[in-house]
């Protein structure tokens, strides 16, 4: 038989030629998407619409980032729309107590990371299903950010913190550059440090990784820091753009951000994260909120198509695992 830790990694070097197909295939779905919407609306391909599809795609990339690595643990995280919230408020509630920007926005930063690392301990410590903690968890730090605000918006952020929401380097808007900094981190760190390995062996064969000596403890609560992380970095953007911190701000956006993840190649079954197919992701929901708009359809309607999509993602990659099973099960067959 053999060794767990080979298998995972013939497994890991497999999959690096088996993700071309599926980014493919969504890179055609993406570009018909532009081709259909740019007949449909000669606004779609200005640079001016392309810069909004970029800027409000930047906070689902660095949510749906940061829910890859999750599920790369066989994990979810529910509970990104509530941190981002509760972070952002906690920022903003420092700047207008006259604390200096770069104290507060590490505080919402740390504010995220903690949150996450609650996830992380009631998942590694207490056994609890990711699904049930990081429901309730939601609920905990939407309430606590409706309760801390009495539900009324926190306004007039300095010129120096929305900079990260306004501002452009080059033509590039700064908030596009720091999602992209982030999916680089995320990228680097699935592919090239053990942590990132240590986390897909978890979700890919969790007896298996106890018996290679993974830290399975720490691995689930570092996921659910980095998504706590990249989550409070999602508010602060938002609350930088819009000059706003509420406390439903991020409202729905962890089914969007999974979506984005699914859709983008990552499996819910666990075991690989593919963060440039949930940048893709992203930006396929974003194009198709845009274009549906500029094309005047309903935001039900909006939310319709881009369930549909996510639905057919789910079944393709369902379909993919299961001819890769039968495929192994007939070179065993052969090899015996």
């Amino acid at each position: 038989m053999e060794h767990p830790r080979v298998e995972f990694e013939s497994r890991r070097i497999a999959s690096r030629f088996c993700v071309i197909p599926p980014s493919m295939g969504l890179l055609l779905f993406l570009f018909a998407m532009i081709t259909v919407f740019s007949l449909l609306s000669a606004y779609f391909l200005s640079l001016h619409n392309l810069r909004n599809i970029l800027v409000q795609s930047a906070v689902h990339v660095l949510v749906a980032t940061g829910i890859t690595m999750v599920m790369a643990t066989r994990g979810i995280d529910l509970s990104v729309g509530g941190i981002l919230a509760l972070s952002s408020i906690v920022t903003a509630w420092l700047i207008k107590a006259d604390l200096p920007v770069t104290v507060a926005i590490a505080t919402g930063l740390l504010t995220g990371a903690g949150m996450g690392f609650a996830n992380g301990v009631g998942v590694a410590r207490l056994g609890l299903s990711p699904f049930i903690i990081t429901l309730g968890t939601a609920g905990i730090f939407r309430a606590v950010s409706l309760i801390f605000t009495e539900a009324r918006p926190i306004y007039g952020m300095p010129l120096s913190f929305r900079s990260m929401g306004v501002d452009q380097l080059g033509p590039i808007p700064v908030s596009v550059i720091i999602a992209l900094a982030v999916v680089t981190v995320g990228y680097f760190t699935v592919e090239w440090t053990s942590f990132g390995i240590n986390a897909r062996a978890v979700g890919d064969n969790l007896e298996a990784a106890l018996r290679m000596g993974v830290p399975v403890g720490w691995t689930y609560v570092g996921v659910y820091v980095f998504s706590g992380f990249t989550a409070a970095l999602g508010g602060l953007v938002i609350t930088a753009r819009l000059n706003t911190a509420e406390a439903i701000a991020g409202w729905g956006i962890e089914l969007e951000a999974i979506a984005a993840a699914v859709i983008g190649g990552t499996s819910f079954s666990g075991g690989e994260a593919r963060i440039l197919g949930t940048l893709l992701g992203a930006l396929t929901i974003g194009v198709l909120n845009n274009g549906l708009t500029l094309c005047n359809v309903p935001s039900y309607y909006q939310q319709l198509v881009v369930g549909l999509v996510f639905v057919s993602a789910v079944l393709a990659e369902g379909r993919r695992r299961n001819v890769s099973g039968k495929n192994q099960i007939a070179r065993q067959r052969r090899g015996q």
